[in-house]
């Protein structure tokens, strides 16, 4: 009897033990996972995104989404701020800013330290979404100079000619993109001053002045289309885009980032502009936002969420969103995906 009561004992208190060690395993997971759980918790912050000029696209485009992302996460505040596509990669790079919007060849030129534009390398930003949007480079000429193709304007310099062209200011996106272009034919604006013509850098309203009143005969530019200053050059006097070979389309796209011509997008349409009936091939540059190394990953995750599962509020902020931006674009960025971004494109089955 005295052995059956130790036995009943012993039992008793291994009973107890194995009890004891279970909760206490139960509870090291619970802590586990409310640690796990605080981590990934979205903590009430104000953020900003260097966009454009304010009441440009990109300023507003980026409050319309900021908007969005607070709805639909209201820890998350985004402030939107002035901002360009030459500076916005610097002031991520800068950790001055956590979001930003890119224009491409511009972001990868940065993050590779591509020169002239940048002279070392500006690899600690990161991307969040691609191919908003896609600006088109208008090589446009009057009619009367007979050029209908970029080589043709290329050999009139090279040939003497004493040619007038209205081109981009400095310091942005579109005058270092044309000068890479003509760089390409081995040519510079300074070239065609020295072959005794004229070059002129001016606004885009400038450059519609210039051209109406024949003080030039040749403008390079970046728009969206339809773009309202070429709208007005063409009805002005009769008039041409240039056309750009598949060769430079290829060159451009490999080394700078700008559309690639497989893309089926790097023309603008027949009947975009008057006069000018049938598809025109040139260059275009996607538009993307990009953000800085220390925007949280939940932030970059939930902020690519917002993106995705309100498809059709973005695509409503703006008629090139809808036409450019999708699910299976977005992840195409040129500089690398923030940590939270590939993790819900992996999520979301968008990239491998």
């Amino acid at each position: 009897m005295e052995d059956l009561m130790k036995l009943l004992r012993k039992s008793l208190v291994l009973c107890m033990f194995v009890l004891m060690a279970g909760l206490v395993f139960a509870g090291g997971q619970q802590e586990a996972a409310a640690s796990e759980d605080a981590a990934d918790a979205i903590k009430p912050a104000t953020y900003s995104w260097t966009a454009g000029g304010m009441g440009g696209g990109w300023y507003t485009t980026a409050g319309g989404m900021s908007a969005i992302l607070n709805e639909m996460e209201p820890a998350i505040t985004v402030k939107v701020i002035p901002g360009g596509g030459m500076a916005n990669p610097l002031k991520l790079a800068a950790k001055q800013d956590e979001i930003g919007w890119g224009v491409s060849f511009v972001d990868k030129a940065a993050y590779n330290g591509t020169a002239p534009l940048f002279d070392k390398k500006f690899d600690n930003f990161y991307g969040l979404a691609g191919n908003f949007s896609v600006d088109f480079y208008h090589f446009l000429a009057a009619k009367n100079t007979g050029v209908t193709e970029l080589e043709q304007f290329v050999e009139k310099v090279k040939n003497g000619e004493k040619i007038k062209i209205a081109a981009p200011m400095a310091g942005t996106s579109e005058r270092a993109l044309t000068t890479f272009v003509l760089e390409y034919y081995g040519l510079s604006y300074e070239a065609i001053e020295e072959a005794g013509g004229k070059v002129i850098y001016a606004v885009y309203g400038d450059m519609v002045n210039l051209y109406k009143d024949r003080h030039v005969d040749y403008v390079f530019t970046c728009l969206g289309l339809p773009g309202a200053a070429i709208t007005e050059m063409a009805i002005s006097r009769p008039s041409i885009l240039m056309h750009i070979t598949d060769e430079c389309i290829n060159y451009c796209a490999e080394t700078f980032g700008t559309v690639s011509l497989d893309s089926g997008v790097s023309f603008v349409p027949g009947g975009t502009y008057k006069g000018m009936d049938e598809d025109i091939q040139t260059i275009g540059h996607s538009t993307e936002i990009c953000a800085s190394e220390n925007l949280p990953d939940i932030v970059a995750y939930t902020f690519v969420k917002m993106l995705m599962e309100e498809m059709d509020q973005v695509h409503a902020l703006s008629p090139s969103f809808k036409k450019y931006f999708s699910k299976q674009n977005a992840p195409k960025t040129v500089v690398p995906l923030h940590p939270g971004a590939e993790k819900y494109y992996r999520e979301a089955g968008l990239i491998d």
